[in-house]
């Protein structure tokens, strides 16, 4: 045998060892005797046999940063629950020190919860849609709950007239058809089950070619791309949708039936460092899969450093806290699952791209929520006006009208009634009573009200109270119609980022307030509010910046391109921009979502 060919196959041979199910990661038996022993329970022998691998790979990275604090263990959790809970019984006998158990699959996942809890051994889930929490305080789920990511494609499929469904015959297809079923009854026009593992599929496409749907959800894996490839043949024309499991490699080796599919998929950091590392390592980019399982080991792993250990202290580590990693900000909930945001993917021009149709659907989502809380605001504060009309704008009842203004509006700082002179004379709640007695009658929107006598919003300008912020204010007229003075919610300055952050977290793209002189009402960065992207030196080297900015003032909506610092404010990318306008009674901002440019 010639020398380079023995060479290929021993290394060959290596790799099949070291990434395979039952491979012990320690040094020793002795030198590793008293290390917590972690568990990994991955699918190898199922139809994701190739998550569980590149889960493998993922944590094999992460646990390189942390070799002296463990011992790894990894199992084959099968394609059932029996064949998961095989494996963890499997451990429970053969690791004396075990302590923690990975698993990945809802089935995996739903049946070792209890177990481990039963045995006090922590666990934490990844690829786990759905979990059914039995015991409280022993596991913790990195992966979106299936509802997250159902509301997210359903919201997709709203444009549809008529839909099809093809899902695998398992738990997870099963699932998706009967939300599908219940979300759009009228709609589903044809919904099949098929056996991953054999794919005679042909007689259930044509039943659904000679539906004629509009949209066919793939709730597919590695097999979408055949289906694809397949219902192309057969002449069905339908949009393809997906869900977080059919991104893989096999469809970008058929793009010619692939191209165009849309899916939806968990959002994570595409610029952390372990996407590079990975990808040096193996010659391919991680998927979801594998940097849901970095961030779940890592995170481990650090609570070891902190000397955590035991169940109770390892759930605490995890429950109510945030953590930043691979994934991105990651929110536990107190009951241990994780949130962060799903966005929209397709195949276009041979890769997996970040869909640009939702960003429009985003930036009028944040549109919509803004402009709700605003009228909310403006009609409770019409409420309190005529109230006050009875009362006056001093004493006990007017305090009562105003406090209870100030409870009803979450986003509220303080409430406050402004005599004719434009003096404060009254607050709720009285924690800011130092603000009775300032004298406001030089703002701009109390000019404005006492001109017009109708309401305002201000614009963003320096308060009394020492911040930057926006007042609405209503005028208050007496039992004659006589205009007495006004009443007035200052909204909190941290508004608009308790609004839009949760909206954008993770995703690829920033979103900014912009007043129509140019001043930077909500960014991203911070040290750019406040600033006029007219004037300002930060901005004076980006000229198409200042003329797009002039453009953003100019119209109510529209969209352009422009030069600029990326979100990290490091180097200089390409900007696509689109806006729409929020505000009220005249007063008017400009609400703009940003992303890097092809």
């Amino acid at each position: 045998m010639p020398k380079v060919k023995y060479l290929l196959i021993m290394l060959l041979a290596l790799q099949l060892y070291l990434f395979s199910p039952g491979v012990i990661f320690a040094q020793d038996k002795h030198e590793n005797s008293g290390k917590p022993v972690i568990g990994v329970i991955l699918p190898f022998s199922s139809a994701f046999s190739d998550i569980a691998l590149e889960q493998q790979k993922a944590i094999m990275i992460g646990a390189e940063k942390y070799n002296q604090h463990y011992k790894l263990v990894f199992k084959d959790g099968g394609a059932d629950k029996q064949s998961a809970v095989n494996a963890f019984q499997e451990l429970i006998r053969s690791e004396d020190k075990l302590h923690t158990v990975i698993s990945c699959s809802s089935w995996a996942s739903d049946a070792i919860h209890p177990l481990a809890a039963q045995e006090n051994i922590f666990h934490i889930a990844i690829g786990s849609a759905a979990l059914n929490r039995e015991a409280q305080n022993r596991t913790v789920r990195f992966t979106l709950d299936a509802a997250r990511e159902q509301r997210q494609l359903a919201k997709y499929l709203e444009s549809f007239k008529s839909i099809a469904v093809m899902g695998m015959d398992n738990d997870l297809g099963k699932s998706w058809s009967k939300m599908l079923r219940n979300r759009f009854p009228d709609r589903i026009v044809a919904d099949h089950l098929y056996d991953p593992q054999q794919l005679d599929i042909r007689t259930k496409l044509e039943d659904i070619k000679n539906n004629m749907p509009d949209a066919l959800v793939l709730i597919s894996a590695g097999e979408a791309a055949e289906i694809t490839k397949q219902a192309r043949q057969l002449g069905i024309t339908s949009q393809f949708v997906g869900t977080r499991p059919i991104q893989r490699s096999e469809l970008i080796n058929e793009t010619e039936y692939t191209n165009g599919l849309v899916y939806t998929y968990p959002s994570y950091n595409f610029g952390h460092s372990f996407i590079a590392d990975f990808e040096k390592i193996h010659e391919d980019k991680p998927g979801f899969f594998g940097v849901e399982a970095y961030d779940a080991v890592t995170t481990l792993f650090q609570a070891f450093e902190q000397g955590l250990i035991t169940p109770d202290e390892l759930f605490k580590w995890y429950a109510g806290n945030v953590f930043t990693g691979a994934l991105g900000r990651i929110e536990f909930s107190a009951h241990g699952d994780a949130s962060y945001p799903y966005l929209y993917k397709e195949i276009s021009e041979g890769e997996f791209k970040i869909a640009e149709f939702q960003f429009p659907m985003l930036l009028k989502t944040a549109k919509e929520e803004l402009s709700e809380i605003l009228i909310q605001m403006d009609q409770s504060i019409a409420g309190a006006a005529q109230k006050l009309s009875q009362t006056g704008l001093t004493g006990t009842e007017a305090f009562k009208i105003i406090q209870n203004l100030y409870d009803q509006n979450p986003y509220a700082y303080n409430s406050v009634t402004v005599d004719k002179k434009g003096t404060i004379v009254n607050v709720a709640p009285d924690i800011y009573n130092e603000v009775i007695g300032k004298d406001i009658s030089n703002q701009e929107q109390i000019i404005r009200l006492h001109a017009t006598q109708e309401p305002v919003l201000s614009q963003a300008i320096p308060m009394v109270e020492g911040f930057v912020s926006i007042d609405l204010e209503h005028p208050v007229f007496d039992s004659d119609g006589k205009f007495t003075g006004s009443v007035s919610i200052l909204i909190k300055p941290d508004f608009f980022a308790k609004v839009i952050e949760p909206k954008v977290y993770n995703f690829p793209l920033e979103m900014l307030v912009l007043q129509t002189d140019g001043t930077i009402v909500y960014d991203f960065n911070e040290e750019e509010i406040g600033k006029n992207t007219f004037t300002d030196p930060m901005f004076e080297d980006f000229p198409s910046l200042i003329e797009i900015a002039h453009k953003v003032v100019r119209k109510s909506d529209g969209q352009g391109q422009y030069h600029f610092l990326d979100k990290f404010l490091e180097q200089t990318v390409n900007k696509e921009i689109i806006w729409t306008t929020i505000g009220l009674h005249g007063t008017e901002y400009r609400l703009a979502l940003i992303y890097s440019g092809s």
